[in-house]
């Protein structure tokens, strides 16, 4: 019930702002998908796990699409440390929400800089590797927490064809669990390109 009421959060923190940015008669004209790789760090007595699959959209506030309102969640591949008696796995999850601003454009290459907040989840489960031995006492328990955090960071949208784009991306977390994270990511546009694109 818990890792659902988390969840839940996680989304109507994610898409808060698509109620704001339609009162200013914007709409989702492209959507993104990649992976993310984290620095990382320790949660329970072993380490988070890489990359992480993220999906993201733009929600524009300006008709060049100059300004945009990005939320995106990303869910990391799933960590095991084998202890002997018992594994444990940790689960990674982030939600973001982030404005974007386009402050450079030459042809097809495009430079942004965005900041906003963040939304860090873990889970950790203990599992018992063989029924004939036991978990130790001496074993850690299965554990979960969260933290709200702010977004740092900047990154390259290059053109590679009338409706696809590759993006790259560095940003800094800064929350209890602060960690840098390189990001690359295909780009698919809905409609024609617009405007700001062509020159």
């Amino acid at each position: 019930m818990k890792r659902f009421q988390l969840l839940f959060t996680v989304t109507v923190f994610l898409f808060a702002g698509m109620g704001f940015s339609n009162s200013v008669s914007a709409q989702i004209y492209r959507v993104g998908a990649g992976l993310s790789f984290a620095s990382g760090y320790e949660f329970n007595n072993s380490d988070v796990g890489n990359p992480g699959f993220k999906i993201k959209t733009w929600i524009p506030l300006d008709r060049k699409s100059t300004l945009n309102i990005v939320p995106t969640l990303s869910a990391f591949n799933r960590s095991v440390m084998d202890a002997g008696r018992y594994s444990i796995m940790n689960y990674l999850f982030m939600g973001d929400l982030d404005g974007q601003y386009m402050f450079y454009e030459e042809r097809t290459l495009k430079m942004v800089v965005f900041a906003g907040a963040n939304f860090t989840y873990l889970n950790s489960v203990i599992a018992q590797n063989d029924p004939k031995y036991p978990i130790p006492d001496t074993a850690p328990g299965d554990l979960s927490d969260y933290a709200i955090g702010g977004n740092l960071g900047a990154g390259l949208e290059m053109r590679l064809a009338p409706r696809w784009d590759m993006n790259v991306s560095v940003k800094y977390i800064l929350s209890k669990y602060s960690q840098f994270i390189i990001s690359v990511e295909g780009v698919y546009y809905f409609k024609s390109r617009r405007s700001a694109y062509w020159r």
